[in-house]
């Protein structure tokens, strides 16, 4: 696991470099499928945290379009998101809105809590498989 880090200028490939593998967010099929565009990519908090703003469709037909950021942890977890009624007008204001919510951000701590989960899950899936491997008549 690395931490986050601005691999390009252009959003969508900057996006792609640091979630892919971690979250289908930003999966080319996923943004072709929502009609979404990433409009700005970055990384903060020294590379724990990673904030996207996109472009979005507002309903089936994409006659709408509104504004909507979103942060992720560093396991590509959404730790905040604007939702589609929420969506903004403009991507100044998305954009107004992401800084609100990274600046709001324990992001250490936030780490270090997903960190301890990431952990015990691991530790219960190798004691499954313990368990199953055990069982086995090979």
């Amino acid at each position: 696991m690395e931490l986050y880090s601005n691999q390009s200028s252009h959003p969508a490939i900057n996006a792609q470099k640091n979630l892919m593998g971690r979250t289908h967010f930003v999966d080319p099929d996923t943004l072709r499928f929502h009609k979404s565009r990433v409009v700005s990519a970055r990384s903060t908090h020294a590379g724990l945290l990673f904030a996207i703003v996109t472009s979005d469709a507002l309903d089936f037909e994409n006659s709408r379009r509104g504004f909507r950021y979103t942060l992720f942890d560093l396991f590509g977890t959404v730790i905040s998101r604007t939702d589609l009624e929420g969506a903004f007008r403009t991507s100044r204001q998305a954009e107004k809105a992401m800084w609100e919510a990274v600046n709001a951000t324990a992001a250490k701590s936030i780490t270090w809590d997903a960190i301890q989960r990431r952990k015990a899950n691991f530790l219960k899936d190798m004691e499954t498989l313990e368990s199953t491997v055990t069982k086995l008549e090979v």
